[in-house]
């Protein structure tokens, strides 16, 4: 079995948007914001239109939630691209209240369950010529590029809720990166 990678080129990100828009305003908001909030699937399909709304009807800045897999509280700030994504989808599907985020096309007061959205964006995956990808790809693809970007690894960790820098360095690839990149910079 391959190990799920980060998508580290960011054309590729852009291919995959441009495909799942084509396909499902839900499927391409779902690979957005599993890239944009950093949180697992399984915590992702869970997400109601409550959860982006104060109950006097507006918009959150941050999203708290418990993590199913950690059972951690986690606050995620909720950036420019998801402001504006979230409000279009709700209004799209005529969403409300606790309606699911990702809900099932066969029944709609249940969300997608994590098979499904692994398939719908594997599909994306395999049309885009990505090798390695799954659900957790989303994750990983905002840790690595934080990271790139930042070299903070601290930093990069508390976005993951890990607490070791080898575990997340092995996690979103860089490990494996760097050691190719030794052997193409040091031939001899």
């Amino acid at each position: 079995m391959k190990k799920v990678e980060p998508i580290k080129d960011k054309a590729d990100i852009r291919r995959m948007l441009d495909y799942l828009e084509g396909q499902s305003m839900r499927d391409a908001i779902l690979f957005r914001l599993g890239l944009n909030t950093i949180l697992r699937v399984s915590d992702l399909l869970q997400l109601k239109v409550s959860d982006f709304y104060t109950l006097g009807g507006k918009f959150r800045t941050h999203v708290t939630l418990k993590e199913s897999k950690t059972g951690k509280v986690k606050k995620i700030k909720l950036n420019r691209v998801s402001r504006k994504i979230i409000p279009n989808h709700i209004q799209h599907y005529h969403l409300s209240g606790d309606d699911f985020l990702f809900f099932s096309t066969q029944n709609p007061d249940k969300p997608i369950d994590r098979h499904q959205a692994w398939r719908l964006l594997k599909k994306a995956a395999v049309y885009c010529g990505l090798d390695n990808f799954g659900t957790h790809s989303m994750r990983k693809t905002l840790a690595y590029h934080v990271y790139k970007q930042t070299n903070d690894i601290a930093l990069t960790m508390k976005l993951l809720n890990h607490r070791s820098p080898d575990v997340t360095l092995k996690y979103i690839g860089v490990e494996q990166e760097e050691i190719d990149n030794a052997y193409d910079n040091h031939a001899l």
